[in-house]
């Protein structure tokens, strides 16, 4: 059976940045130092209900060695897992957007998506990603500084540590491995991905493919309208992106549909586009890919005249981008 091809492509003239030895992910562009030092430290967490204590290891090292330690600690999750995915926010009231799997996937399932977009999960510094499960509890975890993150119980201690032991990692204070915030300000990012239309060119058409596999959900209550603060804000203006299609005589038309409006809830602004769109009678709903919720100093030109109190919910702007026809659903190419 052959390999699946990644639906994407890193870019060959990409050179890596190395400071003093210490590897940065692609997507590092320039303005980063080495860490102090390479190592981990661990802290301990009480019970808490019915969960016994914990301990949270955070390791610092090298490039080259956060694979292999991921595909170690992988060994230790059971068969059923939750896939994890954070990306810095677009919306007004918060900074980073957390998806989760709805409900526990099949480990296979889990790795099968991982092992196709491993290299653009581990160089993209745009984005963090991990797993969990229970039984027994772990989670393995890669932040945005690509420093490789373990939760699990205190029982397992002895094995995590065993791990570390065989890269030579050593425990150290959390002072000794922090990067001074001034000097992380100074980090420059840079695109990694070879823009092609057959292909995945950004983290918005990524988190597409893996909510699909992952079966992602954001993590927040679809039902309230919440700041950072966890206070209720009431009606707001949302901005999104949908993607559709249509019978066409070549095959199925696809378009993206760009809007602005205003609703109390994500899913009121969900299904005020949904309404919308059956109402123009064009389009059919595929997915909902972007939405979020817009400070009112933010607006377009086209909403000059909107009150502050966001009288009417509703779609308020509607503009479509056709995208192409697809000629054939087996065919990867799109035309």
């Amino acid at each position: 059976m052959g390999v699946m091809e990644p639906p994407y492509r890193i870019r060959s003239d990409l050179q890596r940045v190395i400071d003093r030895g210490h590897a940065f992910a692609l997507g590092i562009a320039g303005g980063g130092a080495r860490p102090p030092a390479h190592g981990w430290f661990r802290i301990r967490r009480a019970a808490e209900g019915e969960m016994p204590p914990s301990m949270t290891w955070t390791i610092v090292t090298s490039h080259e060695f956060v694979r292999p330690l991921v595909m170690e600690f992988f060994r230790f999750l059971p068969d059923m897992v939750t896939g994890i995915m954070e990306l810095g926010s677009r919306d007004a009231f918060r900074a980073v957007d957390v998806f989760l799997s709805r409900k526990p996937i099949d480990r296979d399932r889990f790795r099968g998506a991982w092992d196709l977009f491993e290299s653009l999960l581990l160089e993209e510094p745009t984005l963090a990603v991990g797993v969990n499960g229970d039984s027994p509890f772990i989670e393995v975890f890669i932040d945005i500084d690509k420093r490789v993150i373990v939760h699990a119980h205190q029982d397992s201690a002895p094995e995590i540590e065993s791990v570390l032991r065989r890269f030579g990692l050593e425990r150290r204070s959390e002072t000794e491995l922090m990067v001074p915030d001034a000097l992380l300000d100074q980090v420059q990012l840079r695109p990694i991905l070879i823009e092609r239309q057959s292909l995945i060119v950004d983290t918005d058409h990524l988190l597409m493919d893996l909510r699909a596999v992952w079966d992602l959900e954001l993590d927040e209550d679809p039902d309230r309208n919440l700041d950072m603060q966890g206070r209720e804000i009431g009606r707001t203006l949302w901005t999104g992106v949908v993607y559709m299609d249509q019978e066409d005589v070549a095959g199925r038309r696809e378009a993206h549909g760009h809007f602005w409006g205003v609703a109390a809830s994500r899913r009121e602004m969900e299904d005020l586009v949904v309404e919308f769109i059956e109402s123009e009678g064009e389009w059919e709903l595929l997915d909902v890919v972007g939405l979020d919720r817009a400070a009112f100093d933010d607006r377009p030109e086209q909403l000059d005249a909107l009150a502050p109190s966001l009288p009417r919910r509703g779609v308020l702007l509607w503009r479509v981008e056709i995208a192409g026809t697809v000629q054939d659903w087996g065919e990867d190419e799109r035309f």
